[in-house]
């Protein structure tokens, strides 16, 4: 295999719509599991300067079908093995093949076969026994040839990651929509909001949930912060005075404003606007840009969790009036008791009122009213 520069020729291979960004992406992981030290260096030197959709290329190194099984086990997110066939045995390689499906689960990562004895593993055969994505013959694996397998492994990686990821995160969404229906606070229900954006981005993330008042709060224009996380931590306190000076807070501030969401390389307010016309915004300061699937991912998470936002306050409102009607009732009883007939109507009124609210207004107020007067004597 002769060790040269990516050629031109193949730059459309890599001609994919990229997001241009400042940030240093993670690089594709490719491992090399063969016996003979000239390949790895071959190979290594080949992808030295390969880029994809601006990742670099990591070449890993194993020597043996035990070393590679080994280094799969340890090391994630590994996109492509090229692997040898004859290593410690002359069925190494495709023992790991059948590893790496059967026993490690991983349906994934690519795997192309490179052999220098191809009688020694018939390709025909070797294809439909094994769960395999190429197979290649060493002494016809130029460096262009190289390069267009890894880049055709790595699109087809990124396809398949982003079918998996895609499915966990709307997994995680529908768990998340429904664990959020059974919080009992305010703040309870941003943290979980908070943690559930950061299992859906699948890096972690700092991020304010902020809503536009509180009940104790003079002012209802002003954005507060309910829940924190990261480095956002000790802003949870909503009277924290350095809001103002984060770079953050203005994209919180124009979201509420405009009332819809927005997105950049470096953070997403999410607006939410709920069907009981409240409304909240998530930001969130991921580690790298958002890909596209993870914006939409998230777009579809605020979608679903408007309705617990409304199912919150609807208890809420619950409480804090049932909490009035027992206040209601013990007065009630209290001018009962004292025999103070002039007290009743004012302690009455509130109490046929909540039972007007909870669908009891068959109720005769007026008869119910003679009565208790008539009690008090």
């Amino acid at each position: 295999m002769n060790a040269v520069d990516t050629p031109n020729e193949d730059d459309w291979l890599i001609d994919d719509s990229d997001t241009s960004s400042t940030q240093t992406l993670p690089p594709w992981r490719v491992l090399v599991v063969d016996d003979e030290p000239d390949v790895h260096s071959a190979t290594r030197l080949a992808l030295s300067n390969v880029v994809y959709k601006e990742r670099s290329v990591q070449v890993l190194s194993a020597y043996s079908g035990t070393e590679g099984l080994m280094m799969l086990r340890r090391e994630a997110d590994i996109a492509l093995v090229l692997l040898d066939v004859v290593m410690e045995t002359e069925d190494a390689g495709l023992r790991l093949a059948r590893q790496i499906r059967e026993e490690l689960n991983n349906h994934l990562v690519r795997v192309v076969l490179r052999t220098g004895q191809p009688g020694q593993a018939p390709e025909r055969e070797v294809v439909l026994q094994y769960d395999i994505n190429d197979y290649k013959n060493k002494t016809e694996l130029s460096s262009q040839k190289l390069f267009t397998t890894v880049i055709s492994s790595l699109r087809a990686y990124e396809g398949l990651n982003m079918i998996e990821r895609n499915r966990a995160g709307l997994e995680r969404i529908l768990e998340a929509s429904t664990d959020l229906y059974h919080v009992r606070s305010l703040r309870e229900f941003a943290s979980g909001v908070l943690n559930q954006v950061s299992a859906i981005l699948d890096v972690g993330a700092d991020g304010v949930l902020c809503v536009l008042h509180e009940a104790d709060q003079p002012s209802p224009s002003t954005p507060v912060v309910v829940a924190a996380t990261g480095a956002y931590a000790h802003m949870a306190d909503s009277h924290t005075p350095e809001l103002a000076a984060q770079p953050f807070w203005s994209a919180v501030q124009q979201a509420f404003r405009e009332r819809r969401s927005s997105i950049d390389s470096r953070s997403a307010a999410l607006y939410v606007g709920t069907p009981e016309q409240h409304e909240f915004v998530v930001l969130v300061t991921p580690p790298l840009p958002l890909a596209e699937l993870q914006r939409e991912l998230l777009e579809t998470f605020c979608d679903k969790i408007g309705w617990a936002f409304d199912n919150l306050h609807a208890l809420d409102a619950m409480r804090q009036a049932q909490g009035r009607f027992v206040q209601g009732i013990a007065e009630l009883f209290q001018a009962l008791q004292g025999g103070d007939a002039r007290q009743l109507p004012a302690r009455l009124e509130p109490l046929l009122d909540h039972l007007a609210q909870q669908g009891l207004g068959s109720i005769d107020a007026a008869q119910l009213r003679q009565r208790l007067l008539k009690a008090c004597g």
